[in-house]
């Protein structure tokens, strides 16, 4: 079924990591053998078998096989975080999230500062829909690695997915502070202004995120659907073929082609029964308008100053937009001077009862 919001691709996350046993030595990698012998009595010798087996069980899309491989080091080493870890990575890839959870939680009760464990609980927690335990998990890798760019990425995003906008929002800066082409985070800062319904602050964060990542289909689709929100069915046909095209098989991008034609179809019928739609920019004053048309006439944008000026505040933050409306419904003062305006040109001011508009009709 069609939805009258256009479908957008979920956030890029940063999903959990696999950590090899052949690893440089690093906080977050490094598990000693000679440790794995003293404590455990394991050898080298055995570790690394099971290791390589499990990874070549990974590679090999044998995932069953190699969670018995690493079951079988957590045998001989309870302890080993590295398995544990890993283990979890294999059961957040099988959707079973609580024994992933399992898993990360028994990495951490060996190593509390085990950062890439913190991090990958924060997925396992996403994915399980408990958004406080992810946060929570997050902000405890940050205390570890606090200048890992991905975590400040993926904290964001889960404060999006909680409704705290504000704190998504400083997470992702503080990403970009830390790596400013970062095409994941311009990605979903669009999607924080598209949850907000800011879809023309949410148009430029998609467009970063292509130009740093120039095949990232789920930004043009998603830019597409701001597009569609906004009524530029244009634009939002040629973002969606863009994301089919580099993703054949992506289902939104189809599916708001889709939607997209309905819509048009719906609005060619509305035309013609003469509905309209437009942008205003309401003041109180006459000099207040005067003031708007001033500044529009020296290359202000419409939607901007809707944003800076309107007292109509609800419109004036989607840039005035007053969305499409039949003969009948507003001020008839309003709609006779909206009639009189070309599509994509502006008028007024116009006095009502409301005060003065600055009109740009749409259609």
């Amino acid at each position: 079924m069609l939805k009258s919001f256009a479908f957008i691709h979920l956030f890029t996350l940063h999903t959990s990591r696999v950590l090899k046993r052949a690893r440089h030595a690093s906080p977050l990698h490094l598990v000693s053998c000679v440790l794995l012998i003293l404590l455990f009595g394991c050898t080298e010798r055995q570790v690394r078998i099971h290791f390589e087996q499990a990874e070549k069980y990974r590679h090999e899309g044998k995932i069953d096989l190699a969670i018995e491989e690493y079951k079988a080091i957590i045998a001989l080493s309870p302890d080993a975080i590295d398995a544990l870890n890993n283990l979890g990575y294999l059961y957040v890839g099988k959707g079973q999230y609580a024994s992933a959870i399992a898993q990360y939680q028994k990495a951490i009760a060996v190593k509390p500062d085990f950062a890439e464990a913190h991090f990958n609980l924060g997925v396992a927690y996403v994915a399980y829909s408990q958004l406080d335990s992810a946060i929570t998990a997050y902000q405890r890798a940050l205390q570890y690695d606090p200048e890992n760019h991905e975590i400040h990425n993926n904290l964001g995003a889960a404060y999006t997915i909680a409704g705290n906008h504000r704190e998504a929002g400083a997470s992702y800066q503080q990403a970009l502070k830390l790596k400013p082409d970062y095409a994941d985070v311009y990605h979903n800062l669009g999607l924080l202004y598209t949850y907000e319904g800011r879809y023309r602050d949410a148009i430029p964060q998609y467009e970063k995120a292509i130009r740093y990542k120039p095949n990232f289909a789920d930004a043009y689709n998603n830019m597409g659907s701001a597009h569609l929100e906004l009524g530029q069915y244009e634009d939002a046909i040629q973002h969606f073929q863009t994301a089919v095209r580099l993703q054949p098989n992506h289902a939104l991008a189809q599916e708001n082609l889709r939607e997209t034609k309905t819509r048009m179809d719906a609005l060619q019928r509305a035309r013609e029964a003469g509905e309209m739609r437009a942008q205003h920019i309401l003041v109180k004053t006459e000099a207040d308008a005067q003031l708007v048309l001033d500044q529009l006439d020296s290359g202000a944008k419409f939607e901007a100053l809707a944003q800076l000026y309107s007292t109509d505040t609800a419109s004036g933050r989607q840039g005035g937009d007053l969305g499409a409306f039949l003969p009948g419904t507003l001020l008839p003062k309003f709609e006779q001077a909206v009639k009189k305006i070309e599509p994509g040109q502006i008028g007024g001011p116009v006095k009502t009862p409301a005060g003065y508009h600055i009109i740009k009709r749409i259609y």
